[in-house]
């Protein structure tokens, strides 16, 4: 059953011991087992931070690691691989969100493939499990000078078994440990937002990404909610926005920097025009165009870091 090595899964979480309960249950229960689960707490509240450890309570095969401040998604995940590396080696990377839930098997049939050709990720099918479809969308094409990322395939129905893609979500991919000792870790300076896109594109570099047909993984769909809409979320607009840029600069050489920078200035200028001209967003509208700017100049100057804290943006509205 161990022929393909340890296998370390990570996850991180924030808040949401609701879902990682779920999460959790499922690592348990794969047929192929895990060498060790560990936990990424991203400083949540101590409600949280309670309840996590009376859910880990005499569960040996789980450690939580603690974070001292809100490192996002991105700094959860290098921090949690960079663990993993230190303390116990692996062989395999497993790396996913706090709600997403493997089935049973998937870890056995995403190894199954650990043969195929110049291997750099492994990546299971995603299934929305709230709209009850899969989400293709986080199974990537990349094209325009790295600005564009979207959906390879439009239906499972035109899916072969074994497909290769550009980029991936972080909702269950596999990586083997060379891999990890070429590329690094996670970009824990995105934050939040692309940073799956920019690993997983940073190891299509030189390797490839299979996106395994069988091997599925369920996910909730996010809420029937937009960053663009509520104020108290423009945050996340920021880190959209100046994301796709610090990928764009990064994965673009000489003139491909200035034409990646052009094409994605003609969407921040759509953004601001949409600011002016959208009904109800009151005092408000000027603010979300102080944001958009600011992404796209924290963008091209390659500025990343936690540079908009949300917990002090939020503040203002209370």
């Amino acid at each position: 059953m161990n022929n393909n090595g340890k296998v370390v899964a990570i996850t991180v979480t924030f808040n949401r011991v609701n879902t990682l309960k779920n999460t959790l249950l499922a690592l348990e229960s794969q047929t192929y087992p895990l060498e060790k689960i560990i936990v990424v707490d991203n400083c949540s509240n101590e409600e949280s931070r309670q309840q996590l450890l009376a859910l880990t309570k005499d569960r040996e095969n789980i450690e939580i690691l603690w974070m001292a401040d809100n490192l996002g998604g991105a700094g959860g995940f290098e921090n949690g691989m960079r663990h993993a590396k230190e303390k116990y080696d692996p062989d395999w990377y497993w790396i996913m969100d706090d709600d997403a839930y493997p089935k049973s098997d998937t870890l056995e049939k995403l190894l199954q493939h650990s043969g195929l050709d110049n291997l750099g990720c492994l990546a299971p099918l995603i299934w929305g499990v709230d709209w009850q479809q899969y989400q293709l969308y986080h199974h990537k094409r990349i094209r325009r000078f790295h600005t564009i990322d979207e959906a390879k395939f439009a239906g499972v129905e035109e899916m072969q078994a074994v497909e290769t893609i550009d980029a991936d979500a972080f909702v269950g991919p596999l990586f083997p440990k060379h891999v990890v000792e070429d590329v690094g870790f996670p970009d824990g300076g995105m934050f939040i937002y692309g940073d799956d896109t920019e690993y997983t594109t940073r190891i299509h570099q030189n390797y490839k990404i299979y996106l395994i047909k069988d091997a599925v993984i369920d996910h909730n769909d996010p809420p029937v909610s937009n960053a663009g809409f509520s104020p108290k979320t423009y945050w996340k607009l920021y880190y959209t926005v100046r994301n796709k840029l610090l990928i764009a600069m990064k994965y673009n050489r000489g003139f491909g920097k200035g034409i990646a920078a052009l094409l994605l200035l003609g969407e921040v200028l759509w953004q601001i025009a949409y600011s002016l001209i959208r009904k109800g967003l009151g005092k408000y509208r000027f603010l979300r165009i102080r944001l958009i700017l600011r992404a796209f100049f924290d963008g091209v100057g390659q500025r990343s870091g936690k540079t908009l804290d949300p917990v002090v943006y939020r503040k203002q509205f209370d």
